[in-house]
């Protein structure tokens, strides 16, 4: 865990083992060694103790216990300065943290007279839920309501100031738990002790998911269970600690909970210090390490990111959890509140997660003399992602909390571009039920495509039956922006196949929108780019540096990617010309196989080169050699011969030099060099490094049977003179002196760079 940690000044007579032992302390103590007042700690054990010991540890320095927690392994407690300052040596210990108070929330609200009768044009459904119907519709909610989908079967804990249970706009909520953790008994509504406004904030976040009065006010989730944690005290004058959130959140586990819902943070502490910067990383406050915890045992944990905006990284704790839903602001149009908290946390995570309405948010407001009013904060973004949160694991009951947040962020209308104000935006919440994982592209998924007329297929997991039915549309274009359409068609079913054949190097893009019942809608946005791949690639005899063989019919092998019937299949014309002078020497029109053999010999000691045309209907492409090849006859010349050099004219894409190949009937001394056209000797071959004055009858310049490369290296020429430089562009001649003769042929050499 990363952890600012306080290094602690030793006598340097303690031994290294007892300076081991010694707790690290949190520099957010402050002064507090040094005061005799109290101060709320809390005391982090070592794994090897347990938490009565930690316990029994606290009360022997004076320490009068709050709460124990087993998820931190820690304990709280009221304790003066120089218990506190005793406990730094105590072995029991394995690090100090001041308990913070509750961060203020600076909302506001205004009040808010009750809807008498619905605005023109909006259905009787919708009517009944009066003013509280704009968080349905900025959340999509409706379609989920309308079919009953209201939190039936998941538990729900509201942690916050206190609720009016005896309110009537709660007369049908169901509250299997309540528990006040400020004066430790099982009444959460306003009581003797408790000022005023003390139920109002827990009450208004409340009623956003239980409240129901036709008419009025539906929560998102009236058909849910409840446990109501009383965590914050609203007096000046008492001290109001995080150790009470993290107590609740520990007891609604033990009661088995579902969804967590929370208004409040805690940044400050006793002496005036707070959590730095550095402290929001989701691993420091004791709210966010509960928080997470819960998170790992399949809890959904919705908080208010805070109300701080639009400052950098101004969020409160335990907003900045990993695996906690931190909740942003906006108003009913979509525009982000400019009071919302901004991240990203201290170890760069973005957050807020999800934004929602919060402001002018109608709420239950028992101090109101209507009994209404709208607010604004966060403090009901938060129960708002939570009711949809709530839905959708009534809808997929297997879901954890981790797994909702995750569809909600795929649903959020921010989710191409997730940034650390609006997070991944505001949820489509039956989006995310009814594709709660969007719609996944299966094929094609590899950037160069396997067809020419490619199969699309997605799917839609874990779609509920009250989704269907869904009608999907398929549109395929030449441009990211899908404005060269080469096919649109809904609605269809996966999969889809495109009925034209696309042409070799084109690239494509695809979108799939699925259009559920109540036209919940999901869209992938473009998904590309695919490259079409060549239509036909040629197998063997192929290899760049040229290939020689025996068989004078040989045989020729090529591929060609899918390509769907109609307007497959391919059909191919096969070619062969001499590479000196590019005469036709054989073809084959019409194939419908992936391979051919020549019918009649080729001339041997010749080198050639081949192609395969592919056609379907009027299009076509063309494959051609990378190199030659060349059958080779192992018999002695019958004549002494001088080949046409190639490739003439020199250097190409394929090679650097011209191949030399010459006969000797019989042998005998023989020269061979390059002339210029005046006839000044260029460069000398034979004789030379490699060859005598002297040679055997025999062919010379081809590479042996079976071998790769066009020639023999040793009597090829690269365009360079005998002192190693460059010859200019120009033409010059190959001269051959035998025995026999002297043979001259023409070769053309392009320049360097040409």
């Amino acid at each position: 865990m990363r952890r600012t940690l306080l290094a602690l000044s030793v006598c340097a007579s303690l031994v290294p083992g007892a300076l081991a032992q010694q707790p690290t302390v949190s520099p957010r103590l402050g002064r507090a060694f040094t005061r005799d007042s109290l101060i709320p700690v809390w005391f982090f054990g070592r794994p090897d103790r347990t938490l009565d010991e930690l316990a029994s540890a606290v009360q022997n320095l004076g320490g009068t216990l709050r709460h124990r927690s087993r998820w931190l392994h820690a304990v709280s407690a009221v304790m003066n300065g120089a218990g506190v300052n005793e406990a730094r040596t105590r072995p029991e210990f394995r690090h100090l943290q001041p308990v913070a108070r509750v961060r203020a929330r600076p909302e506001t609200e205004v009040p808010a007279q009750p809807m008498r009768a619905p605005p023109l044009g909006i259905s009787a459904d919708v009517a009944d839920y009066g003013p509280s119907a704009m968080p349905f519709h900025a959340l999509n909610l409706f379609p989920l309501a309308t079919r009953g989908v209201q939190g039936s079967g998941i538990t729900i804990a509201m942690l916050d100031t206190g609720f009016e249970t005896e309110n009537p706009a709660f007369d049908s909520a169901s509250v299997i738990a309540q528990w006040d953790f400020i004066f430790n008994d099982s009444i959460v509504r306003n009581e003797p002790g408790d000022v005023t406004t003390q139920s109002r904030h827990g009450t208004e976040t409340w009623s956003l998911l239980a409240a129901n009065v036709t008419g009025q006010i539906i929560g998102i989730a009236p058909n849910a269970d409840y446990i109501l944690a009383k965590t914050e005290d609203e007096r000046s004058e008492t001290r109001v600690e995080e150790d009470n959130w993290v107590a609740a959140i520990e007891w609604a586990d033990s009661i088995g909970v579902d969804v967590v819902s929370s208004s409040v943070g805690y940044t400050s502490f006793e002496d005036g210090f707070a959590y730095a910067p550095e402290d929001y990383n989701g691993d420091v406050a004791v709210t966010t390490v509960a928080a997470d915890s819960a998170a790992a045992l399949g809890i959904l944990v919705v908080n208010a990111a805070g109300n701080d905006g639009p400052a950098f990284r101004s969020l409160i704790t335990p907003a900045d959890g990993d695996s906690v839903l931190s909740a942003g602001a906006e108003d009913s149009l979509g525009i982000l509140a400019g009071f919302s908290s901004r991240g990203p946390t201290a170890d760069g995570r973005l957050k807020p997660d999800l934004t929602a309405p919060g402001v002018s948010v109608f709420v239950v407001n028992p101090l109101s003399g209507t009994g209404y009013s709208r607010v604004n904060g966060t403090s009901f973004s938060a129960p708002i992602l939570a009711g949809a949160g709530a839905l959708l694991r009534e809808v997929h009951p297997t879901f954890t909390g981790v797994e909702v947040i995750e569809a909600l962020r795929r649903a959020g209308n921010n989710r191409d571009q997730p940034d650390s104000t609006r997070g991944w935006g505001r949820p489509d919440g039956s989006a995310a039920a009814f594709f709660p994982f969007g719609i996944v592209p299966t094929s094609p998924i590899d950037s160069v495509l396997a067809e020419v007329t490619p199969t699309f297929m997605w799917s839609a997991p874990s779609q509920p039956l009250m989704a269907q039915p869904v009608e999907y549309r398929l549109v395929v274009a030449r441009d990211s922006l899908l404005t060269d359409v080469v096919l649109d068609t809904a609605p269809v079913q996966s999969p889809v196949v495109l009925p034209v054949a696309q042409e070799t190097d084109t690239k494509l893009w695809y979108a799939i929108t699925g259009v559920a019942v109540d036209s919940v809608t999901w869209e992938t946005g473009p998904i590309g780019e695919f490259t079409v791949p060549a239509w036909v690639e040629l197998i063997a005899p192929d290899d760049p540096g040229g290939v020689t063989i025996r068989d004078p019919r040989p045989r020729f092998e090529w591929r060609s990617p899918g390509v769907s019937s109609p307007p497959g299949p391919f059909a191919y014309d096969l070619e062969i010309t001499r590479a000196d002078d590019g005469v036709l020497e054989h073809e084959a029109r019409g194939l419908v196989g992936t391979d051919y053999t020549v019918t009649r010999d080729l001339e041997r000691n010749t080198p050639y080169r081949w192609s395969v045309t592919a056609r379907i209907g009027n299009g076509s492409y063309v494959a051609e050699s990378q190199g030659t090849f060349v059958i080779i006859d192992d018999s002695a010349p019958s004549a002494t011969l001088l080949f046409q050099n190639f490739p003439n004219p020199f250097p190409n894409q394929a090679t650097d030099a011209t191949c030399i190949w010459f006969d000797l009937a019989r042998s005998g001394s023989v020269t061979l060099d390059v002339l210029d056209v005046r006839g000044h000797v260029v460069l000398n071959i034979v004789p030379g490094t490699q060859f005598g004055q002297t040679l055997e009858a025999g062919r010379y310049g081809r590479p042996d049977v079976g071998g790769t490369g066009t020639c023999d290296p040793r009597i090829a020429w690269n365009g360079r003179a005998s002192d190693g430089t460059f010859v200019p562009q120009g033409v010059y001649l190959i001269r051959l002196h035998t025995p026999d003769g002297t043979y001259f042929k023409r070769a053309v050499f392009m320049g360097v760079g040409n």
